[in-house]
């Protein structure tokens, strides 16, 4: 994690505000502005599994963000945001382990959460301020030390940016169809092109506890992230 967070400083602190384009050569240039990423700390879990407790990890987080569209789509007049994402936990699993089906069947303790998705939104921009909202896609899985929770959603979102160069940006979204979904992300300019990074989001889905396969329960996944994440250029 240590590597990752230097790696993050170092790629921030190379690269100003204002950098759009790395070139090896004129005329074969990659724009930074199709990607950005995130690391930190990450706490996943699966609640509401009746008389189990619940089942969390802790450990490393990582997202990776890729804007195309709205890249392609800068030139218009109407602001447009959109983010193809892939969004990881690893750790290891720190509540109680659970009973064996058999002597010597021991739980282990590896667990990890894995979200992919798209948003994609549009809106007005003005005097230093965005308002953006638009629909998206979700699909969760966790699986802490065989206890596993899948789902997906159709969220609602909106964007909110505060600030011209560096921008406060708050983001939220709520699931209209599908398992019920609904979270927040809130970036807070920290170094050049560094920002620090919260989110935390929650998920319904369906179940499957490791003492008790093959049975599916209703459950709810949340996810929590602290860290740092490179600022998304416009």
């Amino acid at each position: 994690m240590k590597r990752a967070l230097t790696v993050m400083v170092l790629f921030a602190a190379a690269h100003g505000p204002d950098a759009r384009a790395q070139c090896a050569r004129p005329g074969n240039c990659a724009d930074l502005r199709v990607g950005s990423g995130a690391v930190g700390y990450g706490l996943a879990s699966i609640t509401r599994l009746g008389g189990v407790t619940d089942r969390v990890v802790q450990g490393f987080n990582a997202r990776a963000d890729i804007h195309i569209l709205s890249l392609l789509l800068r030139r218009v007049p109407v602001r447009t945001y959109d983010a193809m994402f892939g969004d990881v936990t690893y750790g290891r699993m720190t509540s109680d382990t659970l009973p064996g089906l058999f002597p010597g069947d021991e739980q282990g303790r590896i667990g990890f959460q894995a979200t992919f998705g798209y948003h994609f939104l549009a809106g007005v921009q003005a005097r230093g301020a965005a308002v953006l909202a638009g629909v998206g896609w979700q699909s969760h899985y966790h699986d802490i030390a065989g206890s596993t929770l899948t789902g997906s959603s159709v969220p609602i979102v909106t964007r909110i940016e505060l600030g011209q160069r560096r921008p406060v940006v708050i983001t939220g979204w709520y699931g209209v169809s599908g398992e019920a979904l609904a979270g927040g992300r809130v970036d807070l300019p920290l170094f050049r092109r560094l920002n620090f990074t919260a989110t935390y989001w929650q998920a319904d889905g369906e179940a499957e506890v490791w003492s008790n396969p093959g049975v599916k329960v209703p459950a709810r996944g949340r996810v929590l992230m602290l860290g740092v994440r490179s600022a998304e250029l416009r």
